[in-house]
């Protein structure tokens, strides 16, 4: 299945309550405005790549609602009941009753993606009915989910979530595809998570927050880097090719 028959879904908390566990490296203030440069970085990923039918936000924050809308996503309001699961829930029903293909569900916290990423998940996707995962590096989550139909499969999220989105599959009698995928296992969430980030900056929006605001010569980042022995932090750099993927026009209204 091409990765072009799947609309990219990103569910995206309001910025003011995102990256709690960073808390003691950073303000509220700091710790929003780090949330809202990487949906950023993940969102231009996802809009400029040939390689979806479409982005489909789904918040209810106001402000990445614009900054999506700008960039040529459609957005979808947060369902009543808050979470994870039921926005991810909500979009998979929104795409059903679209007709889409299927969905590939990317946190906003991925600032290292590349589209050559998106395109080696649509190379690995099968045939209708399906499912792809990318695991993440260090809690047993899921940091990429493809599903065909949408609606494939139950969603879970957070901690060992992967395992369960794993024996929901096969007890459809679906095998699912499971790729290493580097920088989908480089999300934010952790100070160690950070600490690693910035000890090999790249030319994204999230390292030049960092670098502007003075949060990495506040933290200190090579010498902090050096005693955080919670999570491997080294990521070499990875070059990934392949033949564009052909895009298809969007159906999806933003509401």
């Amino acid at each position: 299945m091409s990765a072009s028959e799947l609309w990219a879904v990103m569910p995206v908390k309001p910025f003011a309550r995102a990256k709690q566990r960073l808390a003691p490296l950073l303000d509220a203030n700091e710790r929003a405005a780090l949330a809202c440069a990487m949906f950023e970085d993940v969102l231009h990923v996802l809009v400029s790549s040939p390689c979806v039918a479409g982005v489909l936000v789904v918040t209810g924050d106001t402000g990445a609602g614009m900054i999506a809308r700008r960039a040529g996503a459609d957005v979808l309001c947060d369902p009543p009941e808050s979470g994870l699961v039921p926005a991810v829930r909500h979009a998979a029903r929104t795409l059903t009753a679209a007709r889409c293909a299927g969905m590939l569900v990317i946190p906003a916290d991925l600032p290292l993606i590349k589209s050559a990423d998106i395109e080696l998940i649509g190379r690995g996707h099968r045939t209708s009915p399906s499912v792809t995962l990318v695991a993440a590096s260090n809690d047993g989550g899921t940091n990429a989910l493809a599903c065909s139909p949408p609606e494939a499969l139950p969603i879970y999220f957070g901690q060992d979530s992967f395992r369960q989105h794993r024996s929901a599959a096969l007890a459809l009698g679906l095998t699912p595809t499971v790729l290493a995928l580097p920088r989908f296992g480089r999300d934010i969430d952790r100070p160690a998570d950070l600490f690693a980030l910035l000890a090999h900056p790249s030319a994204t929006r999230t390292c030049t927050y960092l670098a502007n605001s003075g949060i990495a010569d506040r933290l200190g980042v090579l010498r902090a880097c050096a005693h955080t022995a919670d999570r491997p932090h080294a990521w070499p750099a990875e070059r990934i090719s392949g033949e564009p993927c052909r895009t298809l026009p969007k159906e999806i209204k933003s509401q």
